[in-house]
Protein backbone atom coordinates (compact mmCIF):
# COMPACT_ATOMS: atom_id res chain seq x y z
CA UNK A 1 0.00 0.00 0.00
CA UNK A 2 1.82 3.42 -1.13
CA UNK A 3 -0.26 6.46 0.62
CA UNK A 4 -1.04 9.01 -1.27
CA UNK A 5 0.78 12.58 -1.43
CA UNK A 6 -2.34 14.33 -0.47
CA UNK A 7 -2.17 11.81 2.97
CA UNK A 8 1.46 12.40 4.01
CA UNK A 9 1.48 15.78 2.94
CA UNK A 10 -1.90 16.41 5.69
CA UNK A 11 -0.02 14.35 8.29
CA UNK A 12 3.05 16.27 8.04
CA UNK A 13 1.30 19.81 7.78
CA UNK A 14 -0.70 18.28 10.82
CA UNK A 15 2.32 17.68 12.31
CA UNK A 16 3.57 20.67 11.75
CA UNK A 17 1.01 22.51 13.84
CA UNK A 18 1.33 20.29 16.54
CA UNK A 19 5.00 20.57 16.61
CA UNK A 20 5.00 23.93 16.06
CA UNK A 21 1.56 25.72 16.72
CA UNK A 22 1.68 25.94 20.25
CA UNK A 23 -1.83 26.88 20.14
CA UNK A 24 -1.17 29.75 18.00
CA UNK A 25 -2.79 30.37 14.29
CA UNK A 26 0.21 29.25 12.27
CA UNK A 27 0.34 30.45 8.27
CA UNK A 28 -0.14 28.18 5.51
CA UNK A 29 3.30 29.95 3.67
CA UNK A 30 5.15 29.04 7.16
CA UNK A 31 3.51 24.88 7.13
CA UNK A 32 4.36 25.24 3.11
CA UNK A 33 8.10 26.35 3.83
CA UNK A 34 9.06 24.02 6.52
CA UNK A 35 7.46 21.30 5.36
CA UNK A 36 8.68 21.64 1.99
CA UNK A 37 5.40 21.61 0.34
CA UNK A 38 3.68 23.53 -2.43
CA UNK A 39 1.31 26.53 -0.82
CA UNK A 40 -1.60 26.11 -3.08
CA UNK A 41 -1.25 22.42 -2.86
CA UNK A 42 -1.06 22.50 0.71
CA UNK A 43 -4.11 24.96 1.22
CA UNK A 44 -6.43 22.85 -0.38
CA UNK A 45 -5.62 20.13 2.37
CA UNK A 46 -6.20 22.52 4.91
CA UNK A 47 -9.71 23.43 3.25
CA UNK A 48 -10.74 19.43 3.48
CA UNK A 49 -9.16 19.43 7.01
CA UNK A 50 -11.38 22.64 8.54
CA UNK A 51 -13.73 21.45 6.79
CA UNK A 52 -13.64 18.11 8.84
CA UNK A 53 -13.33 19.95 11.79
CA UNK A 54 -9.77 18.71 12.48
CA UNK A 55 -8.30 22.71 12.19
CA UNK A 56 -10.02 25.93 12.61
CA UNK A 57 -9.31 29.05 10.91
CA UNK A 58 -8.14 32.56 12.38
CA UNK A 59 -8.49 35.76 10.35
CA UNK A 60 -6.54 38.78 10.00
CA UNK A 61 -3.11 39.82 10.39
CA UNK A 62 -1.68 37.22 12.47
CA UNK A 63 -3.81 34.80 11.71
CA UNK A 64 -3.77 31.32 10.36
CA UNK A 65 -4.61 27.13 11.55
CA UNK A 66 -4.63 26.00 14.66
CA UNK A 67 -5.58 22.27 15.32
CA UNK A 68 -9.25 22.05 16.61
CA UNK A 69 -8.09 19.29 19.11
CA UNK A 70 -5.35 18.83 21.19
CA UNK A 71 -2.92 16.40 19.56
CA UNK A 72 -3.17 13.14 21.27
CA UNK A 73 -7.52 13.64 20.44
CA UNK A 74 -6.24 13.63 16.91
CA UNK A 75 -4.97 10.40 15.16
CA UNK A 76 -2.82 10.15 12.11
CA UNK A 77 -6.04 7.94 10.87
CA UNK A 78 -8.19 10.54 10.82
CA UNK A 79 -6.41 12.33 8.67
CA UNK A 80 -5.93 9.96 6.44
CA UNK A 81 -9.53 9.22 6.19
CA UNK A 82 -10.26 12.93 5.59
CA UNK A 83 -7.85 13.40 2.34
CA UNK A 84 -7.92 9.70 0.88
CA UNK A 85 -11.15 7.93 2.02
CA UNK A 86 -11.56 4.04 3.60
CA UNK A 87 -8.21 2.69 4.46
CA UNK A 88 -7.59 -0.38 2.55
CA UNK A 89 -5.21 -2.18 0.08
CA UNK A 90 -7.69 -3.22 -2.39
CA UNK A 91 -11.41 -2.12 -3.71
CA UNK A 92 -13.13 -5.26 -2.47
CA UNK A 93 -12.44 -4.52 0.95
CA UNK A 94 -14.70 -1.40 1.02
CA UNK A 95 -16.87 -1.73 -1.91
CA UNK A 96 -17.92 -5.42 -1.39
CA UNK A 97 -18.73 -7.00 -4.55
CA UNK A 98 -16.35 -5.52 -7.23
CA UNK A 99 -14.76 -7.62 -9.15
CA UNK A 100 -15.89 -11.39 -10.89
CA UNK A 101 -13.71 -13.17 -8.42
CA UNK A 102 -15.13 -11.67 -5.33
CA UNK A 103 -17.45 -14.34 -4.14
CA UNK A 104 -14.25 -17.20 -5.15
CA UNK A 105 -11.43 -14.81 -3.86
CA UNK A 106 -9.19 -16.50 -2.52
CA UNK A 107 -7.33 -13.52 -1.33
CA UNK A 108 -10.09 -11.40 -0.08
CA UNK A 109 -9.89 -11.97 3.63
CA UNK A 110 -6.17 -11.40 3.47
CA UNK A 111 -6.85 -8.00 2.22
CA UNK A 112 -9.41 -7.45 4.66
CA UNK A 113 -7.20 -8.31 7.70
CA UNK A 114 -4.46 -6.11 6.45
CA UNK A 115 -6.44 -3.32 5.96
CA UNK A 116 -8.05 -3.50 8.82
CA UNK A 117 -4.56 -3.99 11.30
CA UNK A 118 -3.35 -0.67 9.48
CA UNK A 119 -6.25 1.20 10.37
CA UNK A 120 -5.90 0.25 13.69
CA UNK A 121 -2.73 1.31 13.69
CA UNK A 122 -3.26 4.64 11.95
CA UNK A 123 -6.11 5.22 14.34
CA UNK A 124 -4.15 4.40 17.44
CA UNK A 125 -1.64 7.15 16.95
CA UNK A 126 -2.18 10.48 17.42
CA UNK A 127 -0.43 13.37 16.52
CA UNK A 128 1.00 13.63 19.90
CA UNK A 129 2.44 10.28 19.63
CA UNK A 130 4.85 11.67 16.43
CA UNK A 131 5.84 14.98 18.16
CA UNK A 132 6.87 12.59 20.99
CA UNK A 133 8.61 10.58 18.14
CA UNK A 134 10.20 13.67 17.22
CA UNK A 135 12.03 14.99 19.96
CA UNK A 136 14.34 11.76 20.13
Amino acid sequence: MKLSTRGRYAVSAMFDLAAHGEGKPVSASVIAKRQKISVTYLEQLLSKLRQAKLITTVRGPSGGYVLAKKPGQITIGDIIKVTDGPIALANCVTDGDCCPKSGCCSTKALWHNLSEKIEKLLDKTSLANLCEEALK
